[in-house]
């Protein structure tokens, strides 16, 4: 469902704030520059436990990290007394974003007035991310294995040189900007720990039947070369959210907000124009 037209982004009263969420491993960073002030929340350190589980994480999954995101903004004024609040997440922070949304049902912190989702999924995501973009090698199998303690360990001092080096990435520096090497520097990027705990968020992660509760507009943006997740999850998203429009990016990657910047600027504006100031 396309969003109507007609409408140009403009200066307006009030007070406007985007929320940036990036993918699994990833910061800020991985976002363009935008003319609108941004939050952020950034989860690459978080230790939630001694090999990045525990009992409330199994329990609740990504519950756990929509009451951290809850906290976080909690403590940012600028976001708590914006006229208008647009939200940009990016593979895991697309289906953070959606999560947060529906365990609110769009009120109280999680009100806001529009979404970009980058390269995401509603769900589920081992089940339908694919390495790869000729091959599509499904994930499915091999998560399991990889998501041992033990293999994530070796994993991350391949990539890092030392198991718990963790080293801040810019990744608007970053050259090549392939989803390789994207992934690389997300490795160096994120305590080991860390990335143990958002896999174990996304196991059995599905909001599917419930993407028709998402009533703001939202603008979805998939790479036609994403090597995760292919862009009929982005065709899901259109077909199940009342208000969105899906813009498929030609030769775009996973890192689609990285490496198409302009496309990520026009659906924030797209999405801005579309949600006038709250009278």
């Amino acid at each position: 469902m396309a969003l109507p037209g007609g409408r140009r982004l403009t200066q307006s009263p009030g007070s406007m704030v985007v929320l940036l969420l990036p993918g699994m491993s990833l910061n800020a960073t991985i976002f363009p520059p935008l003319d609108i002030p941004t939050v952020t929340a950034d989860f690459t350190r978080l230790v939630l436990g001694p090999d990045g589980s525990s009992p409330d994480l199994l329990a609740r999954r990504m519950g756990v990290y929509v009451d951290l995101l809850d906290r976080e903004l909690d403590a940012r004024a600028e976001w708590k007394s914006a006229d208008r609040r647009i939200v940009v997440g990016h593979s895991f922070g697309g289906m953070l974003a959606m999560a947060w949304w529906l365990a609110h049902g769009g009120t109280g912190p999680a009100r806001v007035d529009g979404m970009v989702l980058c390269s995401t999924t509603a769900g589920p995501l081992f089940g339908a991310a694919r390495l790869g973009t000729r091959l599509r090698i499904p994930l499915s199998p091999i998560m399991r294995q990889w998501n041992r303690p033990a293999v994530t360990r070796i994993i991350k001092r391949l990539t890092s040189g030392s198991l718990h080096h963790v080293e801040t990435a810019n990744f608007q520096e970053l050259r090549p900007r392939t989803d390789f090497a994207i992934d690389l520097a997300g490795w160096r990027n994120t305590d080991w720990r860390a990335m143990r705990s958002f896999r174990l968020a996304l196991r059995g992660f599905d909001v599917r039947r419930r993407l028709k509760e998402i009533t703001v507009p939202v603008i979805v943006l998939h790479g036609t070369r994403d090597s995760v997740l292919p862009p009929s999850l982005g065709q899901e998203l259109e077909d199940g959210l009342p208000k969105a429009e899906l813009r498929l990016v030609k030769d775009a990657g996973h890192g689609l907000p990285l490496t198409h910047a302009a496309e990520v600027r026009s659906a924030v504006a797209r999405v801005c124009a579309y949600s006038p100031p709250r009278q």
